[in-house]
């Protein structure tokens, strides 16, 4: 039996509404009885991962932004941080204002989880897709300034796909992580993608082996459930790497074993099968 089942929130734990479901709950609940002990690894912040934590009960440390950050739920403290040096955060700013891309810099906790976004930025309405409903959290800054702010653990750049992805190749041949999402946005006529940078060697699995590390465990004992290009490197890195049925035919060909998608319960069925060894119904 695997000791440590990590899931990802996003297209994995939860269904299309947003929620976890009664059958996804049963299903965690039963491995944790049975002494497996649970955790998320998401690209989310601290901030809207809360409300998952508290519904499901995790109480591990949690993996957030991509592995940047490692949380403890216990102490309310950072484990673990690789936030931007500002040598290479003016590179990522640089390279995406010369792209005419904004970027859109994200603080961790100890700063209060604020979005920085320079002044006049280019193509506002990508921009402006993401921000918008956050305005009280948002500081505008001079694209100059951009380098200098402190704790920034994720930069999102969003954008047209191809652009998007002629900006990251060159990020990606810098050594930085990059992990992609999309198409972005609720209006299908304004579909764009969205890239979420990191400093080099931040990934969920880096995150995930910290925490299996300080269970006295090893990626070997690990079950990681995803969907999402950013989940890639956990599924790789862990003893099974489960793909859900709703995850792309990159991501699915890349794990070890695919289960239903979101909308089915899929994590429910990863549990059943892989981690309480039990037989699910077709």
């Amino acid at each position: 039996m695997p000791r440590l089942l990590v899931l990802d929130i996003d297209g994995t734990l939860l269904n299309p509404s947003d929620i976890v479901t009664p059958v996804v709950h049963a299903a965690i609940a039963a491995a944790r009885a049975a002494g497996v002990e649970v955790a998320l690894a998401t690209g989310r912040r601290l901030r809207s991962a809360r409300r998952i934590v508290a519904e499901v009960g995790i109480r591990l440390p949690l993996v957030l932004s991509n592995g940047a950050l490692v949380w403890n739920t216990e102490h309310e403290q950072v484990m673990n941080q690789i936030a931007f040096t500002p040598e290479k955060l003016a590179i990522i700013a640089r390279e995406s204002l010369l792209d005419n891309l904004a970027p859109v810099l994200m603080q961790g906790p100890r700063t209060g989880e604020r979005l920085v976004v320079p002044e006049n930025a280019p193509q506002p309405e990508f921009v402006n897709a993401f921000v918008g409903r956050r305005l009280e959290e948002v500081d505008l800054v001079p694209a100059s300034e951009l380098g200098n702010t402190p704790d920034v653990l994720t930069v999102d750049v969003f954008g047209p796909e191809q652009e998007l992805r002629r900006l990251t190749s060159r990020f990606a041949a810098l050594g930085f992580s990059v992990f992609h999402s999309g198409p972005f946005g609720m209006d299908p006529n304004f579909a764009h993608w969205a890239a979420n940078i990191h400093m080099p060697g931040v990934s969920k699995a880096s995150g995930v082996a910290l925490l299996a590390a300080d269970l006295g465990l090893t990626m070997s004992d690990v079950v990681a459930v995803g969907d999402g290009e950013n989940d890639l490197p956990m599924l790789e890195a862990a003893g099974l790497g489960v793909a859900m049925g709703n995850a792309s035919a990159y991501v699915r060909e890349r794990a070890d074993v695919v289960v239903r998608g979101h909308d089915e319960d899929g994590v429910a069925e990863a549990i059943e099968r892989f981690v309480l060894n039990r037989a699910t119904a077709n």
